[in-house]
């Protein structure tokens, strides 16, 4: 006898509103999060907020000690001109980056 994990289909693109979040702190830098931890779905790869595409950076932090990695990305992902947000998913933080410039290639590319 075989048994089948019973899971949620997998949204690769979730819209969310900024009421869904929380305000996560890290020393000196404050960014937005949102808790994932009680849907069955894997996270998705990108997340739309306020008509904005956030997309899965690939990177991923513990929620418990976030050390000096984390901040410093915030920092260098804002020099850079970028909006950041994290998805909270059993005990790690998943990176999410908003580049206007390349939503704006996207539009081009379309037309």
């Amino acid at each position: 006898m075989t048994t089948e994990a019973v899971q949620a289909p997998h949204e690769t693109t979730v819209e969310l509103t900024f009421e869904d979040m929380y305000v996560l702190t890290a020393e000196d830098v404050d960014a937005f999060a949102v808790n994932w931890n009680e849907h069955p779905s894997p996270p998705p790869f990108y997340v739309i907020v306020d008509g904005k595409k956030f997309a899965y950076v690939g990177q991923t932090y513990l929620v418990r000690g976030y050390g000096a990695e984390l901040p410093e990305w915030v920092k260098a992902e804002d020099a850079e001109g970028h909006l950041v947000l994290f998805v909270e998913r059993e005990g790690r933080l998943l990176a999410y980056s908003y580049d206007p410039a390349a939503e704006d290639e996207e539009e081009e590319a379309a037309e």
